[in-house]
């Protein structure tokens, strides 16, 4: 009789372990973050865009500088050839803030379980990977093509940095962002940076990008090198 109490009482145990597992396991929501990327149809964000390209051209040094908006609309959606949905992307420019908007660029984005996928100009970026974790890296630009064209994206190691964390950028107050480091790579004749900063429930919120070259080992960045450019886009509105 004991016997068979004991085996009913470890039956019982074991049941209730079992139940309680399956019900922590039920509890446990991993949040991949998508929202630091929204897909809603509408969505928009607006930037100030400064624009610096450096020139030698002998005898002369050219340096133009352009200065101009640009918004970017989440404006439809299709399915691409592997029958994965996609979001239209409509690229606005203007040369400031009096003048009306113009179609620019037409690019596309889509959202996989662990990566957010951007072309430009038919290039295309794993810009995001989900979920994220601080210091994580990947290669963003496995999907570039290898050839001489697309030298400047050759190398790139895409790392997370300053995850969640709050954040005040040109008069908005952000709860939580992070950064995406693209490329961080410099010697004495070249310099190659790109990083991102995204904020949840907004997008890129924040873009610095530099590809330059100098023949001067004693010449200094800041006084300007022989061929490169130096981009900064700042987010000046959004919904």
């Amino acid at each position: 009789m004991l016997k068979h109490f004991l085996l009913a009482l470890l039956t019982f145990s074991l049941l209730v372990f079992v139940q309680s597992c399956s019900n922590k396991k039920d509890d446990f929501n991993l949040d991949y973050n998508y929202n630091y990327y929204p897909l809603t149809t509408g969505h928009y964000v607006t930037y100030n865009v400064d624009s610096i390209s450096y020139r030698f051209n002998n005898p002369n040094y050219l340096r133009d500088t352009v200065r101009y908006q640009l918004k970017e609309v989440v404006a439809d959606t299709f399915y691409d050839n592997e029958n994965e949905l996609n979001y239209r992307l409509e690229l606005f420019r203007r040369p400031d803030a009096t003048a009306g908007w113009s179609i620019w660029k037409v690019w596309n984005v889509k959202q996989t379980t662990t990566t957010l996928q951007k072309n430009e100009d038919d290039i295309r970026f794993i810009k995001l990977v989900f979920p994220q974790t601080d210091g994580e890296t990947w290669n963003g630009n496995i999907y570039v093509p290898n050839t001489t064209i697309y030298d400047i994206f050759k190398n790139w190691t895409y790392r997370y940095s300053n995850l969640h964390q709050p954040l005040s950028l040109n008069g908005f107050n952000f709860d939580s962002t992070l950064v995406v480091n693209q490329v961080d790579d410099e010697n004495v004749i070249e310099k190659k940076l790109r990083k991102e900063i995204y904020a949840k429930n907004v997008g890129m919120i924040y873009q610095e990008w530099e590809g330059m070259k100098k023949q001067r080992v004693d010449k200094d960045w800041q006084e300007g090198p022989e061929t490169g450019f130096r981009i900064r886009m700042t987010i000046i509105d959004h919904n």
